[in-house]
């Protein structure tokens, strides 16, 4: 039966180095990074590249609108998104880009100085509010952020525990607009001056609300980044936030990672 998508027994370095046939491939290792796709790092003589392989039917998919996404959004904000290639292996499509120089937020947020901390979550607030006023484009079709969770959780998750991932309050949305879906401090890139660098992995991306993309981001970021970001959005915005709304969503978003430890932890029983 005709694979579709990727597994541990692959060729990875054919397929690497066909991909990169331009240039001379000098090294190629395995990047650790969960649950969702086999990561490898290029390094070449044209600099270094990330290949993601998905590991299933979903993750293909996932791969494919975060590529999609990523190019749709590209220059319509302030900040480097990482436009992503697709590229197909016996019809199975995975992606790649070359490297972006950075370190996560998550890696640095608990070094960062006060008014670095100011400095950064203003441009996170930024960020945000660029890509929610992205005019939404009907033709596109983006998923809807709960209906993309729903299926994840439904595809992945016993019914035991599915009643950590309950994504109700994601509907409640008066003002869709385009959200990244899963911006935590690891999907944000520092340059060496700690400033934002890039935003990438749009692999949730869609249509939801505003509030869903503030509490993500809030609730895996220690308090001072919390009021940093409620104000410079609100500024940035011209617009005062609900904050019994935003509360609940980092309270579903706090479900939503209870429930995928448990499925690590089970998975890895």
């Amino acid at each position: 039966m005709k694979k579709t998508y990727f597994t541990l027994d692959e060729d990875f370095e054919k397929i690497i180095k066909n991909t990169l046939k331009k240039f001379n491939v000098l090294e190629i290792k395995p990047i650790s990074t969960g649950w969702t796709n086999m990561v490898f790092e290029a390094h070449t003589d044209n600099g270094d590249f990330f290949f993601r392989f998905p590991r299933n039917d979903f993750w293909i998919k996932t791969i494919v609108k975060d590529a999609k996404f990523s190019q749709f959004i590209h220059n319509k904000t302030d900040f480097n998104t990482v436009k992503l290639n697709l590229v197909y292996d016996e019809g199975r499509p995975f992606s790649v880009h070359k490297k972006i120089e950075g370190v996560t937020l998550a890696e640095k947020m608990e070094d960062l100085k006060p008014e670095e901390v100011k400095e950064v979550s203003n441009e996170i607030s930024k960020f945000m509010v660029q890509l929610h006023n992205i005019k939404i484009d009907e033709q596109e079709n983006w998923t809807e952020l709960k209906d993309f969770l729903d299926e994840l959780v439904n595809t992945f998750l016993s019914e035991k525990d599915r009643k950590f991932w309950n994504c109700s309050s994601f509907t409640d949305s008066k003002e869709p607009c385009l959200v990244h879906g899963d911006l935590n401090s690891s999907n944000i890139l520092l340059d060496e001056n700690n400033h934002i660098s890039a935003i990438i992995d749009f692999g949730f991306a869609g249509v939801g609300d505003k509030y869903s993309d503030i509490a993500r981001i809030i609730g895996r970021c220690p308090q001072k980044y919390k009021e940093e970001i409620v104000k410079n959005y609100q500024t940035i915005s011209s617009n005062e936030l609900d904050m019994k709304n935003l509360d609940s969503k980092i309270d579903t978003w706090r479900n939503i990672d209870n429930g995928y430890i448990n499925y690590m932890n089970g998975s890895e029983n």
